[in-house]
């Protein structure tokens, strides 16, 4: 079985290297450089593709715990791994339903995130992007069979309706997650859209 050999190989390539990020001096400032950040998502990429062709020969385990690492990512990943995690709700329940506390745990960290002081417009959009797709997660989440019984899940609920802000997306969410469950074309077609390619 090939699956076995490659699986392992493509979940290390999910780890962040320490030795692939550098410091890069731009007047008197220094920014990190991820090399390796091509490769984590390509890897991430391989795993979303998996997920539609190969689920039955997965361990979806430790599938969901490379996911789980992945959510404490850059951007680009993140993304990726709420886009698996609504698609592993509908996929595979009971896996999700094991690991609701530490999913709902991350996303309301996401959604909890505050914008740095001096960001610019570019960072905000994509910090607003990233909090109305980890809400999209967890409107997902909560579909699940007895999930309103989890603490995790009842307190980042809590959050969310002390929060106005967070209130209306998560309204918004909702809505959009309910009319795409109900086969509305334009939401359906919004979600095929988000898939990677």
């Amino acid at each position: 079985n090939r699956m076995c050999t490659i699986l392992p190989l493509l979940y290390q390539e999910t780890v962040v290297r320490k030795e692939l990020i550098r410091e890069v001096e731009m007047g008197p400032f220094k920014h990190s450089v991820d090399d390796g950040l091509d490769i984590r998502k390509a890897a991430y990429e391989c795993m979303y593709t998996l997920l539609e062709s190969c689920l039955e020969k997965l361990d979806i385990f430790v599938f969901l715990s490379t996911v789980e690492n992945g959510m404490k990512d850059h951007f680009d990943i993140k993304m990726l791994t709420y886009l698996m995690i609504v698609r592993l709700v509908n996929l595979s329940p009971m896996a999700v339903f094991q690991r609701l506390t530490n999913l709902i745990t991350s996303l309301k960290t996401t959604i909890s995130s505050k914008a740095k002081p001096n960001a610019v417009k570019q960072e905000l959009e994509k910090l607003d992007e990233l909090k109305r797709s980890a809400m999209r997660c967890i409107v997902s989440l909560l579909t699940l069979a007895d999930a309103g019984k989890n603490p995790s899940v009842c307190d980042v609920l809590q959050s969310i309706h002390n929060n106005n802000e967070l209130t209306e997306m998560f309204n918004t969410m909702q809505k959009k997650v309910n009319a795409a469950s109900a086969g509305t074309p334009t939401e359906a077609a919004g979600s095929a859209s988000s898939a990677p390619r």
